[in-house]
């Protein structure tokens, strides 16, 4: 039995590249949403490490590495400062926590 590739090598069907878009637009709007974060860090932390999710007063940080996650939660004082300077007083930040 042989296999007829012309049948499997389709081309992705429009609901993939649909889903694909749908997966942008949300990344765009988590940027959006933590956009404060990039202002605080800078270029170089925002590239390996970046905001997942916020319970209460606590942010939840994703970073590339341990060594990273060491280094950030040995400057996590200065982190907090910065971020909280970009933010009004009813969104501060009282702690963050690097995964």
């Amino acid at each position: 039995m042989s296999i007829n590739y012309k049948i499997h090598n389709k081309k992705p069907s429009p609901l993939n590249k649909e889903i694909g878009q749908l997966l942008d637009k949300l990344k765009e709007v988590k940027k959006d949403k933590y956009s404060f974060w990039h202002n605080a860090v800078g270029e170089t932390i925002a590239k390996i490490a970046v905001p997942t999710y916020r319970k209460k007063d606590v942010l939840f940080v994703k970073v590339h590495d341990s060594v990273w996650r060491f280094e950030l939660t040995r400057r996590k004082n200065e982190l907090l400062e910065s971020i909280n300077s970009n933010l009004n007083a009813e969104n501060k930040i009282k702690d963050i926590i690097f995964k």
